[in-house]
């Protein structure tokens, strides 16, 4: 069987607040920002965009791949990966000129410290490779190169998934243990650093997002106690005290530190729980039902069908917002400015990608749209 499966509205709809989300908080200080999950809880938007990402990977590929089309999927993925290099070359230097530019018009090199580019002009020739290799990442411009990785690792993952998702999990927990021992691909310039997102420990969530996948592919879901919904429930609770109370223990029982510790570059046991328990507590609502029956909520369809672009431009304007708030001295008008005009761009960008993908007008999110090439 090689047709498509059909592509659930709940991944399109999560992905898109995902996107929406990641832009108000790639705007730092915004009266908005206050109001994100990041704030209520120990994961954030980017553990539910790279778990959904696995998710839509494995609707998109993993069927064909099992029925022994492993070349050209393989060829598909590997193909995605460039396009997403690409883009995220393109965005550096869009970034990077916008950061110059304000650097120049407000006499501040700080604004270039501030977003990391000061390693451009300190070390300008590295810089060239080191951006190239992925191995420079200045501020806010570190998710794609994830990515990059991620679909890079995806047919072996994919089949190892194909074979026994099991197995899969297992190779992938192992691969992130290997992470926090210190497996992580360096930074260039500046060697001795780091990464900000390290892609061997996030691939597990990756994995577990293609593991999802493929049981909704198979129609065999995992079968959860009945415990497990409760106690997800407590733990999304207790991860809400955690951030407001602002607990940061310098150690716990003697425990290796990813096992306690709130870190996103190394993707902490606490935070890969977390979108865990968002996940079994979404899934145990009707949330699809009311998608299909809610249509103003169509322009998050519209932004997580479009992910790729929408990011790109979101990012983009994000800078633009960071050097429009450096010079509107934190007015509030200026930020109500900057979010809501933001969003409105990208959410019209993603309208008009629906429109010429479908030809007709998008005004309600498709229940069968077609997983993104």
């Amino acid at each position: 069987m090689t047709g498509r499966p059909e592509r659930l509205l709940i991944v399109d709809a999560c992905r898109g607040l995902a996107l929406a989300t990641i832009f108000i908080n790639h705007v730092p200080g915004t009266l908005f920002e206050r109001f994100t999950h990041k704030n209520f809880g120990l994961s954030d938007s980017a553990e539910i965009f790279v778990l959904l990402a696995g998710f839509a990977a494995a609707l998109a590929y993993l069927r064909p791949f099992r029925d022994g089309d492993v070349a050209r999927q393989t060829f598909r993925m590997v193909s995605r990966a460039v396009q997403i290099y690409t883009a995220h070359l393109a965005v550096i230097a869009i970034c990077g000129a916008l950061v110059a530019w304000a650097s120049l018009a407000l006499q501040d090199p700080r604004v270039l410290e501030a977003m990391n580019f000061d390693a451009v002009v300190a070390a300008p020739i590295e810089s060239m490779v080191g951006i190239a290799a992925l191995g420079l990442q200045p501020s806010y411009l570190n998710i794609l190169p994830l990515y990059v990785v991620l679909l890079l690792m995806a047919p072996a993952l994919m089949a190892l998934v194909a074979l026994n998702r099991w197995a899969a999990l297992a190779v992938s927990a192992a691969i992130y243990g290997a992470a926090q021992a210190g497996f992580t691909p360096p930074s260039y310039p500046g060697m001795g650093q780091a990464w900000f997102f390290n892609p061997f420990a996030w691939q597990l969530l990756f994995t577990t997002g293609l593991c999802m996948g493929a049981a909704v592919i198979d129609k065999r879901p995992l079968r959860l106690p009945r415990a497990v919904l409760p106690l997800s429930v407590a733990y999304l609770l207790f991860g809400l005290v955690w951030r407001q109370l602002e607990i940061y223990p310098d150690g716990v029982f003697g425990l290796p530190r990813f096992l306690w510790d709130d870190d996103k570059h190394l993707l902490s046991l606490p935070r890969f729980l977390h979108v865990l328990s968002l996940t079994v507590v979404a899934s145990s609502l009707p949330v699809e039902t009311w998608l299909r029956r809610t249509p103003w909520t169509a322009p998050l369809g519209w932004l997580g069908r479009h992910s790729l672009p929408v990011f790109c431009v979101g990012t983009i304007l994000a800078i633009c917002g960071q050097m429009l708030r450096i010079a509107g001295d934190g007015d509030v008008r200026v930020d109500v400015a900057i979010i809501v005009g933001g969003l409105v761009l990208q959410i019209g960008l993603a309208w008009a990608l629906e429109w010429n993908r479908s030809g007709a007008s998008a005004r309600v999110v498709p229940g069968l749209a077609q997983p993104q090439r």
